[in-house]
Order: structure tokens, then C-alpha cells, then sequence
């Protein structure tokens, strides 16, 4: 995984007073400066994520998509239901592979790796701990 990633960042500007929150902006870094480091991030969402609970997830994705070089989604306290909330992840594992990243779904259960594994295979699935314990 030695592949440098393009250089971009994320830049919140203030809120201005009255308004109802803050626009995302992406800027450029300057050109010619090579990128060397990753940017790792870790999500732990909890719940159950069925078809009307992925927009925020997906904002989510989409905003470390941009940034992070890896993304570990660890889903020990997650429940994924839906073929949508599959996808929302699929699409994700798909701009971050494009960069020469890696999206990593850790503790995955059986019902999650199906919606998954049903969306795609770009994101890298693992699973829970107890299942690898059950398989030896």
C-alpha cells in the first residue's frame, strides 16, 4: 500500500449568525506538494441501520471518503438491515479503493456481511470475533 493519494482537505467555515449550520467546502492543497502520510479513520456507529437510517451515515462516509486514506468501520454494535445501508458503505469502499485507499468492515455479523457482500466487494469484511472462535 505504498500509493500516494490525492492531496485534498476539508475547510468548515464559521457559522455565520442566524444561520441554521455550515457548508462543507473542499479545497485544494497547493499543487506539486506530495502527500506521504496517511489519514486513518475509525467509526463505531450503534444501532440498526435499515433503509431510512443511512443518510446520515452516508454523510458521514462521504465527507472521510474525500480525506482518509482508510476507513475501519467497526460494526461490533451496528446491525445493518437493509440493502441500502449496504450500499451507502459499498459506494464509500468504492471512492476510497478509486484514491488507492481501503475501506475495512471489522466485526461483521452474518446478517451485515449479507447486505454487504450483496452490495459489492470492495469493502474488506471481517468477521466477529465469536464467529472466528466458532469456525476453529
Amino acid at each position: 500500500m505504498g500509493t500516494v493519494l490525492e492531496s485534498s482537505s476539508l475547510e468548515v467555515p464559521a457559522p455565520t449568525p442566524g444561520s441554521t449550520g455550515t457548508v462543507l467546502a473542499r479545497t485544494e492543497l497547493a499543487a506539486g506538494i506530495p502527500e506521504t502520510a496517511w489519514l486513518t479513520a475509525m467509526i463505531r456507529p450503534a444501532g440498526t441501520f435499515g433503509r431510512n437510517d443511512t443518510s446520515r451515515l452516508r454523510a458521514l462516509l462521504d465527507a472521510l471518503s474525500a480525506c482518509a486514506s482508510i476507513v475501519v468501520l467497526d460494526l461490533q454494535a451496528a446491525w445493518l438491515r437493509s440493502p441500502r445501508a449496504g450500499e451507502v458503505i459499498e459506494d464509500a469502499a468504492c471512492d476510497i479503493e478509486r484514491r488507492g485507499g481501503c475501506l475495512l468492515c471489522i466485526n461483521v455479523d452474518s446478517e451485515s456481511r449479507a447486505c454487504l457482500s450483496a452490495a459489492g466487494d470492495h469493502a474488506v469484511l471481517m468477521d466477529d470475533r465469536s464467529q472466528l472462535v466458532a469456525l476453529r
